[in-house]
């Protein structure tokens, strides 16, 4: 099944708007504020999706936490916190270098949603903290 079919019924089955165009990369967005872009790496795919705002209240303590969230992927499930190329925006970002069967794609961007969901989380909190 090729990706851009995996996407069109993963989208299907949660009752979302399919990709607008029938292309790589697509966006699917998953609710209101939740968006994934999904990339063909041909074998593969990669997923991005932004986590929140980089705050500018306690940056260089949020970096550190993170870092330690990303080491060896031990608090991303294998991805990685990173930022966005304008450096304003904390992503979420992770690769699978091999072909998937639909029903491996679909746990692979289940689980990818709930970290990204789980680090919104944390990283507001974390701006509340001290």
């Amino acid at each position: 099944m090729k990706l851009m079919d995996m996407v069109k019924q993963l989208a299907s089955e949660l009752s979302i708007a399919p990709p607008k165009e029938d292309r790589m990369p697509c966006v699917l967005g998953i609710n209101a504020s939740l968006a994934v872009t999904v990339r063909d790496l041909n074998p593969g795919f990669s997923l991005v999706s932004p986590i929140t705002d980089c705050p500018n209240r306690k940056r260089e303590d949020l970096f550190i936490y993170l870092m330690r969230a990303n080491f060896l992927g031990q608090g991303t499930g294998g991805a990685r916190i990173g930022l966005d190329a304008d450096e304003k925006v904390l992503t979420l970002s992770i690769g699978f270098p091999y072909e998937m069967n639909y029903q491996h794609f679909k746990e692979s961007v289940e689980d990818f949603v709930n970290y990204i969901v789980y680090w919104r989380d944390e990283i507001a909190k974390f701006e509340q903290e001290k």
